[in-house]
């Protein structure tokens, strides 16, 4: 077994090495980066932007970084126009996504733009023992049944899982028996197979890590997985466009890790440049998240700059008692978490508005104490957050099938009306 480890390991790194993807080259200029001071690592970041010159919004070049400021956010409308107009491609490496929209945005990558990539992921991992080609469980969708995603699925050393139908606890009793090196995926999914572990007494072993991309995860929840797989949780923040932009260190902190790119978080909307970037311009790309970044005296991972509060799509952000009154969404996630650290539960959850003031509240099961305590419990804790004396929560519904599909999310504004005037 541990021999046929090795060798999948071996095919992985040579796959690498047969695509001529100079991961290696890269990953030692993005510890090079990181270790030089802020001045330094600018005067890098403006020859290589003075070398490409991509165009903003605006049409202009762009060759330097004090230049990005006077060029116009680059929404995802626009850019993915420019992209349609743009000329075939016939080769090279492309990614695409619907996002929240349902409209396609594709991404294309030259070699060098993919190993870059692949890079930052290398050093991410290598900081918490993993190497890329070790032994992955993909916690995703449901396995895409062709013969090119399997063999890739072989060369990469991977299996994709997804414990989300009625052959669930066979799926994650498969995963288990796998014996993966790190487990990646959706944080529900992986919640949902750390529920199954839990309830049926599987016992992984040789976890490294469990990686959690693509949606957000309370601290009750990280420990609830940790403690089912048996390894520590770790966080990823990401984007089809750039792929890994932070990446969670061992004190905690989800620091900004790709050294070639500008991130500007000050906004509505977090505005993202590829530095480095040369198949397609990327200058203060909207990238449709908010999130809070400071200084920290952290320097375990990446830059000194972590995300502090990340609070997803700028688009479901707000819950509104009035047209006037409106708070931030993230509420309800403090409100839900210490529920469960009080509690000692774990579950998914989402809240709905559809009418003014008024919420529902949908569990993925039905806690100990029942619904109608869980619902008594966070209207007071809302209460006392938000100084309001009304109930928020008028129902709340538990089980599966009446949690949303799709990727995960906390919050869900439905109002009909035009709340933003």
């Amino acid at each position: 077994m541990r021999l046929w480890c090795f060798l999948r390991y071996l095919i992985a790194r040579l796959t690498f090495f047969a695509l001529r993807l100079p991961i290696s080259r890269f990953e030692r200029e993005i510890s090079e980066l990181w270790r030089s001071t802020p001045e330094e690592r600018k005067k890098r970041l403006d020859e290589t932007l003075k070398s490409n010159s991509p165009r903003g919004e605006n049409g202009e070049r762009v060759s330097s970084v004090a230049q990005l400021v006077e060029q116009r956010p680059l929404t995802k409308s626009v850019f993915r126009e420019s992209a349609s107009n743009a000329p075939k491609r016939a080769s090279g490496y492309s990614r695409h996504t619907a996002g929240t929209t349902g409209d396609p945005t594709h991404i294309f990558l030259s070699r060098e733009e993919l190993a870059r990539m692949l890079a930052v992921r290398s050093y991410c991992y290598r900081y918490h023992g993993i190497r890329l080609g070790h032994r992955e469980a993909r916690i995703w969708g449901r396995a895409a049944n062709t013969f090119a995603s399997k063999i890739r699925d072989f060369l990469l050393n991977r299996k994709v899982f997804y414990p989300a139908e009625s052959n669930a606890k066979d799926m994650v009793s498969d995963l288990v028996s796998w014996k993966p090196q790190y487990v990646y995926g959706y944080t529900s999914l992986i919640l949902e197979a750390a529920q199954i572990i839990e309830k049926n007494g599987f016992q992984p072993e040789g976890v490294k890590a469990v990686i959690c991309t693509a949606e957000s995860i309370l601290p009750a929840q990280k420990r609830f997985i940790s403690s089912a797989f048996g390894a520590p949780v770790l966080e990823e923040y990401g984007s089809t466009e750039f792929d890994i932009i932070a990446f969670e260190c061992k004190k905690g902190h989800l620091h900004l890790v790709n050294p070639w790119l500008w991130v500007e978080s000050e906004y509505d909307s977090a505005l993202i440049t590829d530095i480095s970037r040369n198949s397609q311009s990327l200058v203060r790309y909207k990238l449709g998240d908010a999130f809070k970044t400071v200084e920290s005296n952290c320097e375990l991972l990446g830059g000194t700059r972590v995300i502090e509060e990340l609070q997803g799509r700028t688009a479901q952000q707000f819950a509104y008692l009035t047209p006037e009154h409106k708070f931030h969404a993230v509420v309800f996630g403090r409100a839900l978490d210490a529920y469960m650290n009080e509690f000692h539960e774990c579950f998914k959850f989402t809240v709905s508005q559809t009418e003014m003031g008024e919420f529902q509240l949908y569990v993925s099961s039905s806690p100990s104490h029942g619904t109608d305590h869980l619902k008594n419990w966070v209207n007071l804790e809302l209460r006392a957050q938000l100084n309001e004396q009304l109930d928020l929560i008028r129902t709340v519904n538990a089980g599966e099938d009446v949690m949303r599909n799709g990727k995960h999310t906390y919050f869900f504004q439905d109002l009909d009306i035009d709340v933003n005037g």
